[in-house]
């Protein structure tokens, strides 16, 4: 009886230091030509400014920003995968730069790192100098090498941050809206696994990560809460959901905590910028308000206060915003064996004019 193909276990992460970065940012840039998805994740010292459930955008915004630019990276994971859920490789980077005792920190996630095994001081002794090593532009280059890659994460908002903080010498944009457009230049087509996790049914955009894993019956490798591991259970979550939901690829775009829609369309010749909606028809995510609050409940109640629209394109096709603040076909049906974006959205506020090269050039826009 012929043994039944099971394919190999994903490796594990790739431990990168000062010692062999050179080497493994090599490995990595030859990956990349044949694995051009990148799911990615950050480990930080903790929040420091926070805010509540009932928090405005706009201070879920200054929370995040005051967050990012007065605290260090301790790590960046990036595991490198293809369509089919093949998996590149994996590499966990540290960093050597958090560890001064003036460094601001929440001392509550820092014990948290320490029990799930991150050594700090080891870390502090042999991490990369992200500055002097010039990581974060090296690595933007390599992204820029390749004609299209595409970003996962989960929950993803800080991750993005970070990375954007770092190359704009520690500051972000001064608005919620500037951020959402800089995601979308830097980094082009864009999904968070835990927004997807909400379109599909019997999950719930209210689950962690490892619980997510645990439903899509997705066994873990490595620890939990370093960041190697917690981008290659990313990419595996990512590519099961695919798989099994179609419903979740409506979610492209949309990043979780930012209260904003990226919206990337199929390569096309760059249409004239649209008119802007009327105020009553721009909606907006519900995903919003979460810089401290998953610290302690993983989840919120999501906002379905947000009216009911319709909005007839040029072409005659009706549009409905749904529950979640997202303009879908009037004939939408969940299990629809395909999945159509339109080249235009109504609702987009601000053209941002074609990409760089290595996105293809998509249009893309950005909705309130």
């Amino acid at each position: 009886m012929d043994k039944i193909h099971q394919p190999p276990p994903p490796p594990m992460a790739t431990k990168v230091w000062r010692t062999n970065v050179d080497k493994e940012m090599d490995r990595m840039k030859t990956c990349l030509e044949t694995f051009p998805l990148i799911a990615f994740d950050t480990e930080y010292p903790g929040i420091v400014f926070r805010t509540f459930i009932d928090s405005s955008n706009e201070e879920w915004y200054v929370a995040l920003k005051g967050n990012v630019e007065n605290t260090k990276l301790i790590q960046c994971g990036f595991t490198l995968f293809n369509a089919k859920g093949e998996i590149g490789g994996t590499w966990e980077f540290n960093f050597s730069n958090f560890g001064d005792p003036s460094d601001t920190r929440n001392e509550v996630s820092i014990e948290f790192l320490r029990r799930h095994g991150l050594d700090l001081q080891k870390i502090r002794d042999h991490g990369i100098d992200m500055y002097g090593y010039g990581f974060f532009p090296k690595l933007i280059a390599m992204f820029q090498s390749q004609e299209h890659v595409e970003f996962i994460t989960f929950q993803g908002a800080y991750d993005f941050a970070y990375f954007l903080c770092i190359l704009n010498n520690g500051k972000l944009p001064d608005t919620r809206g500037e951020f959402a457009s800089e995601i979308v230049k830097v980094f082009g087509q864009v999904y968070d696994t835990k927004v997807m996790a909400g379109y599909c049914e019997g999950l719930g955009d209210h689950l962690g990560l490892s619980k997510l894993a645990q439903l899509l019956d997705i066994t873990r490798v490595g620890r939990a809460h370093h960041a190697g591991s917690d981008s290659l259970m990313t990419a595996l979550v990512f590519t099961k959901l695919k798989q099994v939901y179609e419903e979740s690829m409506y979610a492209r775009g949309l990043i979780y905590g930012t209260g904003k829609r990226m919206l990337q369309t199929s390569p096309a010749p760059a249409p004239a910028p649209p008119a802007p909606a009327p105020a009553s028809l721009i909606p907006f995510m519900c995903h919003q308000n979460l810089a401290s609050y998953p610290m302690f409940h993983d989840g919120y109640v999501s906002n379905y206060d947000v009216p009911s629209h319709c909005f007839i394109d040029e072409c005659g096709q009706t549009w409905l915003l749904n529950q979640i603040g997202v303009y879908v076909p009037l004939n939408y049906h969940p299990l629809s064996s395909t999945v159509t974006y339109p080249s235009q959205t109504a609702p987009a506020v601000e053209y941002l004019g074609p990409l760089p090269n290595y996105y293809n050039k998509n249009a893309c826009y950005v909705v309130e």
